[in-house]
Order: structure tokens, then C-alpha cells, then sequence
């Protein structure tokens, strides 16, 4: 079903930079209307009545906590959501302010909290949620304990749970009834590489130029929702590829989400 962009509220996390201020950009060209929360506000670079930004850390629950108070402020209701915000796993185990793993809590514990505040206070009560994920999901486990940073920590699994987690949450809505899907955006020049060493930055700074820029992968998700052609709770490739997420029984993922609503029960007021 094609989805008319124009004057449609959009939500995005992470709007500050890389993909985030891509789809921005994106959205605000073909007019629709767009609220941004990430690390900086960025109301200065876009002067265009159709745009707000707020500051957020997601590596904060409390921050996640306070931006809806300034939401409700300023907009009754969104009809768009893209969970965007996120972080490549240090190379060694750091924890957030709430004691989570860092890159479990910003990539996806507080969309999982920002999400379910939004429903709660009635911003979001129908449209489409869109879960970032990534290529590397595929090597994701299903580890309670590995999201909270208690077993041997590993940045690429930790990377890869993240991801995973983010696909699992479009399947959840789903079943909720709620129209969501995960976009897998493959490899392309990003920002979440700040917690990497220096060395890591320089190489990274070299190779970008030669990866698929956020802008060509925005356009991409903005057509797909714009056209539609995707499917609820399953993930979704920037060329437009349905991949479905079948690799865990009832039992597991009740088990997993039992612990989630137990992380984030404190803050769902």
C-alpha cells in the first residue's frame, strides 16, 4: 500500500547526524513534517518551519523519560517512527549510567522504552514503526545475560545482538498489531563509530568515500515506505528485499521480552 508522505508527522532518533540527518533531509524535502531527537539539536541547520529537533542521549533512560514531556508539547500525534539511533560497540565493555551494556541500551533498550512511551501517551496510535538493523544481525544470539554485559563481552557480538534485538521488536509490534518492519541497510558511511579508538577513526575516514553514502541509503527507505512494499514484523533490504525472522520458538522470545519489560518498567511513567 502507498503511503502518501506530505504533512505526515515523522519521528526519527538519531537525527543528528549520519543516516538520521540523511533521512531528515529526506523527508523534509518532500514535505512532510519532522521531529528529530539525538546527541545535538540541530534546529539551526535545517531553517524550515516543518522541523523541530530536541537533544537526547539514548545512553540516558532518564533523557528518554524526559524527551516525551517535550513532545507532547509540541505534537498531538506521529504517524511515522525510525528507531535510528545507535552506536558501534566499544572495543571494551562499558556501561551506561543505568548499568547497561552501552550499545544494548542505544541501539536498543531506549527505542524499546521511547517506543512504548510514545504508545502510552498516545503520540503514536497508529502509522508504521520502522526498526533500524543491520546486515550483521544474522549472527545475533538470543542471550539474556550477553545484554546486560555479564557474560565474556565480544564487540562484534555485542554489535550483532543489538541488531537482532532491533528485528525482533518490528516482529513484537506485529504481533501487537502495530504495522513495523526493520530495515536492513547494509554497509554504508556512518557516525557510530566514536566509541572505536583513533586508529579506527583514521582508517574509517579513509575507506567512506568509497562506501554507499547515508543519503543514497535514506532515499532508499524513504521509498520503500512511501511505496509500501514492505511486510509487517519482517525486515526489509535497502533494495527493497523481504527477509523473514524465524530462528526462535514462542518460549524463548516470551522469555526474552519478560526480561525487557522488567529493564524498562521503572522508567514507563
Amino acid at each position: 500500500m502507498k503511503n502518501e508522505i506530505k504533512n505526515k508527522r515523522i519521528l526519527i532518533t538519531g537525527g543528528s547526524s549520519g543516516l538520521g540527518r540523511s533521512l531528515v533531509s529526506q523527508f523534509l524535502a518532500n514535505n512532510a513534517r519532522v521531529v528529530a531527537i539525538g546527541r545535538n539539536s540541530i534546529n539551526q541547520r535545517f531553517i524550515n518551519p516543518n522541523y523541530l529537533s530536541f537533544s537526547c542521549n539514548h545512553a540516558s533512560l532518564d533523557d528518554i523519560k524526559n524527551v516525551i514531556g517535550l513532545l507532547k508539547k509540541e505534537v498531538t500525534e506521529f504517524d511515522i517512527l525510525i528507531n535510528n539511533a545507535g552506536v558501534l560497540s566499544p572495543p571494551k565493555l562499558q556501561y551506561t549510567i543505568n548499568g547497561f551494556e552501552i550499545s544494548y541500551q542505544v541501539n536498543f533498550l531506549s527505542h524499546v522504552l521511547f517506543t512504548r512511551l510514545l504508545l502510552k501517551h498516545g503520540l503514536f496510535k497508529s502509522g508504521l514503526i520502522v526498526n533500524v538493523s543491520s546486515p550483521i544481525y544474522t549472527r545475533g544470539k538470543l542471550i539474556a545475560d550477553y545484554a546486560i554485559g555479564k557474560s565474556k563481552y565480544g564487540m562484534f557480538q555485542a554489535y550483532s545482538n543489538t541488531k537482532l534485538y532491533m528485528a525482533l521488536f518490528s516482529n513484537k509490534l506485529a504481533e501487537e498489531g502495530i504495522s513495523s518492519f526493520s530495515f536492513n541497510p547494509g554497509t554504508f558511511s556512518s557516525g557510530i563509530y566514536r566509541l572505536q579508538k583513533k586508529w579506527f577513526h583514521v582508517l574509517y575516514k579513509i575507506a567512506a568515500p568509497f562506501m554507499v553514502s547515508p543519503d543514497n541509503v535514506a532515499k532508499a527507505l524513504y521509498f520503500i515506505i512511501k511505496n509500501g512494499s514492505w511486510s509487517n514484523g519482517d525486515i526489509v533490504t535497502k533494495k527493497g528485499r523481504i527477509q523473514h525472522l524465524n530462528r526462535f520458538d514462542t518460549s524463548q522470545k516470551l522469555a526474552f521480552w519478560q526480561m525487557i519489560d522488567d529493564q524498562i518498567k521503572d522508567y514507563l511513567i
